[in-house]
This record gives C-alpha cells, structure tokens and sequence, in this order.
C-alpha cells in the first residue's frame, strides 16, 4: 500500500486504521526487546513513574569506562596478564588492545557488569555522595561497540527546587553546597600532565588484581 502510494505519488490525510493496529502490536511487542526504541520509550515511562514518586533527581551522572586502556578489560578477553604486577611497558600497543577488546564483546561486557556493579556497591550505595534513596540506570553502547551507563541519582533530602531556589540565597547554604559540589566532583587531565612528575616519583605503574 505504501510503495503505491510513493508509484503514485499520492497522499493522504486519512489514517490507516490496519497500519495502526499494526504499529501498536509492534509496540507491544518492542517494549519487551532490549535495546529497541519501544524498550527505551518503555524506560522513560518507569523514569516518569520514579520522577512523581521521589521527586525531580539530583544528579545525572555518565560512566564511561574506556576498557580499551584497562588491564582487567584485557584479563577478561583472555590476554595472559598478571594482574598483580603489570607495567604499562608490558602492554600492548593501543591498536592491539582496541582490536582484542572488539573481538570479544561477551568479555567486555563482563567487565563493563564488574566495574559498574563495584561503582553501585561503593560509591552509589556505598555513601560517597551522602544518603541515596533511589537510582536508575539505563546501558547504551557507542560507535565503537563500548558500554557506557546514564544514571540518575535521588540523594535522601526533601529539598525541592523551589526550596533550593529559595535558600540558594542564603550565604551559608551557598557556601555549604559549593563544599559538597567540590567534594564529590573531580577533573583530572592526565594526558596534560609533565612527563617530568612520572620521572622523578620513584613509583611502579602498576594496578591490583581486582576484588
């Protein structure tokens, strides 16, 4: 029906009442394959369902673990590696590694589960970022085929924003909030650092065998 339409160059305003029966059995359907944008739609309506139960999140949070430069990353895609006593000297060149880490997704994967399940149990749940009382996550993968994890985060407070908006005014709240800003937000460019640091600290570059 639709190629007739294109032959012809037709159009009609008119709904298709069998394409639409069609289009919400497909609905139906996609919201239970993972991955597909009807899952995806699905997990924005629970976000929606989170968001009327705890309120608005307080922090939107990416990890992107890069398993291209990780020695367990290349543990788990069966590189013979001691993972006690690595030198950076020892690894492979850069090309080797991404070639390795794309030949074995289910490895990836498994490391992609190791790193985020330690980061839930440590920072997340663990108390880093203060009382937490809900979280969700969504996985999605990039151009290269890599992981990466969007998560909300509802610290345990019953600030609303319009509170916020309120006391942000306030000297000593502002200076509280910077605090806790500073406290739990880093930047490190490690590629901007002297070669000199490295040179005179008398420290092997070396990672521990991962709990």
């Amino acid at each position: 029906m639709a190629l007739d339409h294109i032959s012809k160059r037709t159009y009609s305003s008119e709904p298709n009442s069998a394409l639409k029966k069609l289009l919400n059995h497909i609905k139906t359907i996609g919201g239970r394959v993972m991955g597909s944008a009807y899952s995806r739609a699905a997990l924005r309506t629970r976000i929606h369902a989170l968001i009327f139960n705890q309120g608005l999140p307080s922090i939107f949070l990416t990890l992107n673990p890069v398993d291209i430069h990780s020695p367990v990353a290349l543990y788990f895609a069966g590189v013979n590696v001691d993972l006690d006593n690595i030198r950076i000297e020892q690894l492979m060149t850069t090309y080797k590694r991404a070639e390795t880490i794309a030949s074995h997704p289910v490895a990836t994967a498994k490391f992609f589960h190791l790193l985020i399940t330690n980061i839930l149990d440590t920072m997340i749940v663990g108390g880093v970022l203060g009382p937490v009382k809900a979280y969700f996550g969504t996985v999605e993968n990039q151009g290269r085929g890599s992981l990466h994890l969007h998560l909300l985060i509802w610290l345990d407070h019953d600030m609303k924003p319009v509170d916020m908006k309120e006391n942000i005014r306030n000297t000593d709240f502002r200076e509280k909030l910077k605090a806790y800003l500073e406290d739990i937000i880093k930047e490190d460019l490690d590629q901007f650092k002297d070669e000199y640091v490295f040179e005179n600290f008398d420290v092997a570059n070396t990672w521990s065998t991962p709990p």
